[in-house]
């Protein structure tokens, strides 16, 4: 993206290696859950639902709401779920209900003064300092030895509170470790669907690379900045916003190279003390320089440290622009978590990456944008010669009026305009020519600039303001696969790759939370 002198680049690199997954059938009956803040009942997003004995794990979504297959496997099996900031739950599968909705409740965690003390009577410590050296701990905290993790994805547009292009599936990383760039890793596509239980409208996949909108340009365009061409593969653009993963590459503005430029172009706040459960985190809230932002933009986030090994478990990251009269607007979000896991050698691994920005396109349902309904050449009248051109709307006088909005061609001839009346919603361009009533060459009208009496410019459709949302969330790690038939993914749209067919146990499942789907109801 490009803001002013600051590029603001989405780059894609090339990514892969894999093993294999196994898909649950989409028919079953999901068991459903939804995690709640039980001090405010608000929804708790982003918490992790893992399975203690099979180890399978799945994320809610901003919303709080998940969903678990009811394997066979699972019976005897518990859920534990987690939340920064929150007290671990933990119930029997076997207890979760089939057919309502079930309702997790997290505990905020509050310690009490005394608590608060000892810890404070700690020698200060600068934020500055605990973001250099978890920066340099990551090959120490991250797997740098090959390994890989089903995952399930979607990505889908948000109009106002409405859900459309809901597309989802199954995919598998073989990620080739952090002592590699993650251009070398590969994937796998294992299941791929479009959710017809949503609308669909028509968007192209692929943004505009200049600062301006033009409302009859198909291509999508962010207010304040530019992406850079991204192959119209959606995973591929998601993963490059992972800026621990790509720290020694360039992820997003404006933390650009993580392990060089993350410091560089932000201040930092204190550290303040959340918990995981019991697992204390440093939270540092900061804000991105006004030298980098510039006035357009506004940059606000937070990273969270564990002060023992100094890994990063979680980057929250938000890009405003400053709007006339709305205030500030959100262009992009990223949310990315990471975890321990025992699978990987008790190492840090993705657990989920949520991006989503924000975009204009043309509304091409929109049927009331300024046109020409009707033309026709009069020659009948005993005025000379006039083009009748009649509007869905009443015309603007001054733009119709002017003669240099209109080029008349007959065959290779061009025809002089005398005179040009409006009158309404007709237009009326009374012609020099006395011997076009004679002639037998077609006539091409070409009209450009006219407006209505709103100031709608001829022919040119209204926007509408979407949000484009893409979501990865971690179901397992390190479980290799029998494969049926075997490819990797392309730089093409998902829709359009190769999927890898496998064997065995089914286990994978599309975790499509149903709260959307009440929402469209």
């Amino acid at each position: 993206m490009v803001t002013n002198l600051r590029y603001l680049l989405i780059y894609l690199f090339l990514i892969w290696q894999a093993t294999s997954a196994l898909l649950y059938p989409q028919s079953l009956n999901y068991i459903d859950g939804k995690v709640i803040n039980s001090a405010t009942s608000d929804p708790v997003p982003f918490a992790t639902i893992k399975l203690k004995n099979n180890q399978l794990g799945v994320y809610a979504n901003a919303e709080g709401d998940f969903k678990i297959a009811p394997n066979p496997e699972f019976q005897n099996d518990s859920i534990i779920v987690t939340c920064i900031g929150f007290k671990q739950s933990s119930l029997a599968f076997n207890d979760l209900s089939k057919k309502a909705v079930n309702k997790v409740f997290l505990t905020p965690l509050v310690y009490g003064l005394a608590e608060v003390k000892v810890i404070a009577s700690r020698s200060k410590i600068n934020s500055l300092a605990i973001i250099r050296r978890a920066i340099r701990k990551i090959v120490n905290n991250y797997p740098v030895k090959p390994y890989s993790y089903i995952a399930y994805y979607r990505d889908y547009q948000k109009r106002e509170s409405n859900y459309i292009n809901l597309n989802e599936a199954i995919i598998q990383t073989l990620d080739t470790g952090f002592n590699s760039e993650s251009l070398s890793n590969r994937y796998r596509l294992l299941d791929f669907r479009k959710n017809t239980d949503f609308p669909r409208m028509r968007i192209s996949p692929y943004y505009e690379l200049y600062d301006f909108h033009d409302l009859n340009n198909p291509d999508k365009t962010i207010p304040k900045a530019i992406l850079g061409d991204q192959y119209g593969n959606e995973l591929f653009i998601l993963m490059v916003h992972d800026a621990i993963r790509n720290f020694n590459t360039r992820s997003f503005s404006f933390i650009e190279t993580f392990s060089t430029d993350f410091i560089l172009n932000h201040n930092f706040s204190e550290p303040s003390r959340v918990f995981n459960n019991n697992l204390l985190l440093y939270k540092i809230d900061f804000e991105a320089k006004h030298m980098i932002t510039g006035d357009s933009l506004q940059v606000s986030g937070a990273i969270y440290i564990q002060p023992k090994d100094y890994s990063i478990h979680k980057l929250e990251y938000t890009c405003f622009y400053k709007t006339e009269g709305e205030g500030l607007k959100k262009m992009f979000n990223i949310d990315v978590e990471y975890g321990y896991d025992n699978s990987v050698d008790s190492l840090m691994c993705l657990k989920y990456i949520s991006f989503n920005n924000i975009f204009k396109v043309v509304d091409w349902d929109d049927n009331t944008y300024f046109r020409i309904l009707n033309s026709y050449l009069d020659t009948q009248s005993n005025l000379k010669a006039s083009i009748i051109l009649h509007f869905n709307n009443r015309i603007d006088p001054v733009s119709g009026s002017r003669k240099g909005n209109y080029e008349i061609m007959a065959g290779k001839k061009e025809l002089k305009i005398n005179h040009i009346q409006v009158t309404g919603k007709n237009l009326y361009l009374r012609l020099k020519d006395d011997d076009l009533k004679t002639r037998n060459d077609s006539i091409r009208v070409n009209v450009e600039n006219v407006k209505d009496i709103n100031g709608n410019i001829l022919d040119k459709r209204k926007s509408i303001t979407l949000y484009q949302y893409r979501e990865l969330f971690v179901q397992e790690y390190n479980k290799p696969l029998t494969l049926k038939d075997s490819c990797y993914m392309q730089y093409l749209p998902l829709e359009n790759n190769c999927i890898s067919k496998f064997s065995g146990k089914d286990k994978y499942w599309m975790n499509t939370p149903e709260n959307i789907k009440i929402n469209n109801k």
